[in-house]
């Protein structure tokens, strides 16, 4: 998808936000989620000189309008965006909003019935580093189904492409994960994640200047894969290169209720990206979400 269709997606998508509200009878529903991030290694480089640890601070919103289509189908549609703030790198600093639409239906009646949906995901992000500013947009499809009356389980995928100021951050990516939920008590989550992933992804890694121009000072590696280039995003001389590899993911969460509207959540997961690089991270967040 190229940077003008998705510049399209987002235009038709809004439009037909816009355009919902007055058809839709419920709405609006609002949900704001406050969260605290560290990464071991925010620039996903190969285990070595390029590993960088950050801790980052988000904010973020979304709005949805719902109607029913019929009996077991909802449409929904909204706005969502989000401000994340790198306490370390202030180039990773962004802002984040675009529309939502989903379809979602019902196979049969009570709590145990199966759900599955199918949505449009549109996101504009702008960057304090100007040149990671892209737009992507995105296919969402899932499948839900409670199994009894304490256990849950989750697929969500992704099909997903981004364009961005330089070729570096551009890429397309499929993506699957999945959870298995457990209700505890009445007030107690536990969540097991898991995922795969396919696609493009950007490493940043410690350069130094040769007589053929900046290069990563990589032992294991003689060349850069794929498009590269220098970047002051880390403080000191960095090179960004794009590459393509599948990453695996694993980890849990622990979600308490703390009110009929508000709930917390500390979950840690694990990436690995095997290969002749491997790159590692992971991610520990803290995050408060509160539903009006």
């Amino acid at each position: 998808m190229s940077l003008r269709h998705k510049e399209a997606f987002l235009f038709t998508s809004t439009a037909l936000i816009l355009s919902l509200p007055r058809a839709m009878a419920d709405g609006p529903f609002v949900c704001v989620t406050e969260s605290a991030t560290w990464q071991d290694n925010v620039t996903y480089a190969p285990s070595g000189n390029g590993v960088r640890g950050a801790l980052g601070l988000e904010s973020g919103f979304q709005v949805d309008w719902l109607r029913s289509l019929d009996f077991s189908t909802t449409l929904t549609g909204g706005f969502a965006g989000d401000i994340e703030v790198c306490t370390e790198y202030s180039g990773l600093d962004n802002l984040c909003l675009g529309p939502t639409v989903e379809v979602r239906h019902k196979f049969g009646l009570g709590p145990l019935a199966p759900v599955v949906y199918a949505g449009l995901l549109g996101s504009a992000y702008g960057f304090e580093d100007p040149e990671r500013s892209k737009i992507e947009g995105d296919f969402l499809f899932g499948y839900s189904q409670r199994l009894s009356d304490e256990f849950q389980v989750a697929l969500d995928g992704r099909l997903g492409s981004f364009d961005a100021r330089d070729i570096v951050f551009c890429g397309n990516y499929a993506s699957l994960d999945a959870a298995m939920n457990w209700d505890v008590t009445e007030t107690w989550r536990v969540r097991l994640l898991g995922g795969w992933r396919n696609g493009d992804l950007v490493s940043d890694y410690t350069a130094e200047e040769s007589p053929y121009g900046w290069e990563a000072i990589d032992p294991n590696t003689e060349y850069l894969p794929g498009a590269w280039h220098y970047v002051r995003t880390f403080n000191e001389p960095f090179v960004a290169y794009r590459v393509s590899t599948v990453t695996w993911s694993y980890g849990a969460a622990v979600s308490p209720a703390i009110g009929p509207h508000t709930s917390a959540s500390l979950q840690y997961v694990h990436y690995l990206s095997p290969g002749i690089d491997r790159y590692v991270d992971n991610v520990v967040s803290l995050s408060l979400t509160h539903r009006f």
